[in-house]
């Protein structure tokens, strides 16, 4: 399946989404706050929308979906522990329970 195709077996389908910005995060009251408790630079928020209705009945299907799909793993970006570098998901090194 091609990036950006609905997906046939009726699935979740993501989408990232660069553009939507947090402003609270850049906040001045809020970065002092990052970076009197050292978490300034690593911490980052993404924004991913998603084709259907949220139920909380599904929340572990969701989220194997989210993590699983060819659209999140690209672009989801992970601090990596040892490195302190940030990273994305398809190459940082990690296992997930779900994969």
């Amino acid at each position: 399946m091609a990036t950006g195709e609905p997906r046939d077996r009726g699935g979740y389908y993501f989408r990232f989404l660069p553009q939507r910005t947090f402003s609270s995060l850049s906040a001045r009251e809020i970065t002092n706050r990052l970076r009197q408790w050292s978490m300034l630079g690593r911490i980052q928020a993404q924004a991913f929308g998603f084709d259907q209705t949220f139920q909380p009945y599904q929340k572990d299907d969701f989220v194997t979906a989210f993590f699983k799909d060819p659209n999140v793993i690209p672009h989801l970006q992970l601090l990596a522990e040892s490195s302190g570098q940030w990273t994305t998901l398809g190459l940082s090194g990690c296992v997930l329970p779900f994969t």
